[in-house]
């Protein structure tokens, strides 16, 4: 055994070396290949291997997690160049794999023959390639110079780059039968390539758009009721690219997508920078980049009632929620139209294709949130939470950036899904909810009692108090409430699955606004004062204030803060406020006076290291000079008895005086 032992050692010391060797090789070359990437494009694709889907945690506030494997134990992943290092610095092993960061097979639409594009549009339909950017913005206005009737370019605002001076822009078509008049019916909408290398959505979308107005303009079309019921009945707004300038990087012409890479063009992560009502505002810790505050205000004037935004890397539907292993109240309705999403993909697709499956998965191809890996400061969330807009996230391929040749397939695969998901918007509840008094129409919250919770209620919109609620099969009472308003429960409505069902005018009945009183004040100083009141309803005030005996009133209008401070006000002056109250369209009088007076200037001591030669020696108003201080006791010089200012003529805010003031 003696002899043999240093044999065996030996071929063990061996074998472990060239394990090491071959280790460090592939590592240093994974290493190199990361830094080829990050110099290219300022970002890499990788992936590494954790003991327990709970680590995850530990990567996604320092990376953006773009897959995990279970079966596998895989994550995969993203990282900007100081992201990246910031990982390296953890010593853990990770691979970078070319076809995670190169793209393969890309045609551009300059780049087809000539035949090709000889169409009445730049663009010709399905799309064999990827449009250069003027392809594509050309596209978009000539969907609507050619069809004013029912489409309209819709311009939200400049990138990054294009509000640096460049020239690229975030576009949606809007389609509506008529589309120059505001109507009451449900928006939906879909937005593509947030991630600007996870393309397949953007010509998908055009595809989709090209679809939409052949098939309604030609009743021939063996589409044509459907679609027409869907535009007649809705108003569908679709962002084909909603990060051009990840999309087009590095491409001084913008006629390539090769080099296409996710973030924006700070480097951002667009779909990690929204507000999360779980982690927060800013959990990426970035500014809201131009994009998300582009698409934040779209939102916040536009309620849309389903939505989906499109990526690309696996082939799955997920919804929400991404940031919190808690069911959202529409669970069931959010499964049914995702696997109904998914389905229509696997009957249309190839066999495997939109199954993936993930933990928890109840079909292939359909996921929950945070079940799959957990996001926070995602646009689905979002939307979600802080809009009632029921959005879902659609991977439509394992490839992000798909050969040319492939993407005329991946249209016929999903065509029928696209539009069967933006029907479900135009199912469930509807109505109108108005003043029971005046029959105008009323913002309120319609809430489903017993089900909805986290942000899943919906709301009426002005300017037709209009109300959608998609919902899954069953029986609810709807709970109408609003500032002002008597809150009013509709019992026991029956709905089924791809089920419209009206509910026609809610009536509110308006509450009688009373008028504040126990008027008060609390904090006084010598220039602002913290004023309160008492009104039982009222939802909003105005406050006027004024010196005592002064001739006007200082208004400050639509308050909506008790208390209230004041500030601006002159030290030791008696002042008098009040208030009036408003609910709704209905107001009260002003209230009765109450008084405050301000404090007198409470002065510091004076820090002059010798009072005898440290003063203000001279004072100039109106240029009237030579009114001086010899010297100081106290290390102020008092001016009060001067023959100047008997001759100031003091009149409540005047304007025009001047003063100069020496000091020794």
């Amino acid at each position: 055994m003696k002899l043999i032992y240093p044999k065996l050692t030996t071929r063990y010391l061996l074998v472990f070396l060239f394990f090491t060797i071959s280790f460090l090789n592939a590592q240093i070359s994974d290493s190199e290949r990361a830094n080829e990437y990050l110099n290219q494009k300022g970002e890499v694709n990788f992936n590494f291997q954790i003991n327990d889907p709970s680590e995850l945690k530990e990567f996604t506030s320092n990376m953006s997690i773009l897959n995990y494997d279970p079966a596998t134990k895989t994550v995969y992943a993203w990282a900007n160049t100081k992201q990246f290092k910031q990982f390296e610095r953890l010593g853990i092993s990770y691979k970078v794999k070319a076809e995670d960061n190169e793209a393969y097979g890309i045609v551009m639409s300059n780049e087809l023959p000539t035949n090709q594009r000889m169409g009445p549009y730049p663009l010709t339909f399905p799309l064999s390639a990827y449009p250069t950017y003027a392809d594509y913005e050309q596209q978009m206005q000539e969907f609507a110079i050619n069809h004013p009737d029912i489409c309209e370019l819709v311009d939200i605002g400049g990138t990054t780059e294009g509000v640096a001076g460049g020239d690229k822009r975030l576009l949606f078509v809007k389609l509506s039968d008529n589309i120059s008049t505001a109507e009451a019916e449900p928006k939906v909408m879909y937005t593509s390539s947030m991630h600007g290398d996870e393309i397949t959505g953007y010509p998908l979308m055009l595809n989709l758009i090209n679809y939409f107005i052949t098939a309604y303009k030609d009743t021939g079309h063996p589409d044509h009721f459907r679609i027409k019921n869907l535009i007649d009945n809705s108003e569908v707004w679709i962002n084909p690219m909603a990060n051009p300038d990840g999309t087009y990087y590095n491409n001084a012409s913008n006629t390539s997508v090769a080099n296409a890479r996710r973030a924006n063009a700070n480097g951002v992560d667009l779909n990690r920078n929204y507000p999360d009502n779980v982690a927060g505002p800013h959990d990426d810790g970035n500014p809201y980049q131009v994009e998300t505050q582009h698409f934040m205000t779209l939102a916040e004037n536009n309620h849309f009632v389903l939505s989906a935004n499109f990526h690309g890397g696996t082939e799955v539907v997920n919804y929400p929620f991404d940031n919190t292993y808690t069911n959202h109240a529409d669970d069931d309705w959010f499964f049914l139209v995702s696997k109904e999403y998914a389905v229509n993909c696997q009957n249309d697709g190839p066999s495997g294709y939109m199954d993936a499956t993930y933990a928890n998965s109840q079909w292939p191809g359909v996921t929950e949130g945070a079940d799959w890996y957990q996001v926070f400061g995602g646009r689905q969330d979002f939307m979600n939470f802080y809009h009632q807009c029921k959005e879902i996230t659609i991977e439509l391929s394992n490839t992000k950036l798909i050969p040319s040749n492939q993407l005329v397939n991946h249209w016929n695969y999903n065509k029928e899904a696209l539009i069967e998901y933006l029907i479900q918007g135009t199912y469930g509840f509807q109505g109108f909810v108005k003043d029971a008094v005046t029959g105008d129409p009323v913002e309120a919250t319609v809430t489903l009692v017993g089900h909805d919770a986290v942000g899943s209620h919906t709301v009426s919109s002005l300017p037709f108090g209009d109300f959608y609620r998609p919902v899954i099969a069953g029986t609810y009472d709807l709970r109408f409430e609003s500032p002002c308003y008597q809150t009013f429960t509709l019992t026991n409505q029956t709905i089924a699955n791809y089920q419209t069902k009206t509910l026609g005018d809610i009536l509110l009945t308006p509450l009688t606004v009373t008028a504040p009183t126990s008027l008060s004040t609390s904090g006084t100083d010598s220039s602002s004062t913290n004023v309160s009141w008492t009104a039982t309803t009222a939802d909003s005030f105005d406050i006027r204030y004024r010196m005592v005996g002064a001739p006007s009133w200082t208004e400050i209008l639509g308050v909506t803060s008790n208390p209230y401070q004041i500030t601006g006000l002159s030290p030791n002056t008696t002042y008098e406020f009040q208030v009036k109250s408003y609910c709704g369209s209905n107001s009260t009088t002003y209230s009765g006076s109450q008084q405050f007076t301000t404090t007198n200037i409470n002065y510091c001591n004076a820090q002059g290291n010798n009072v005898n030669d440290e003063y203000i020696g001279n004072v100039s108003i109106n240029g009237t000079n030579h009114n001086t201080v010899s010297n100081t006791s106290s290390g102020y010089s008092d001016f009060t008895a001067s023959s100047i200012f008997p001759d100031l003529d003091i009149v409540y805010n005047a304007t025009g005086n001047s003063i100069s003031v020496t000091k020794h």
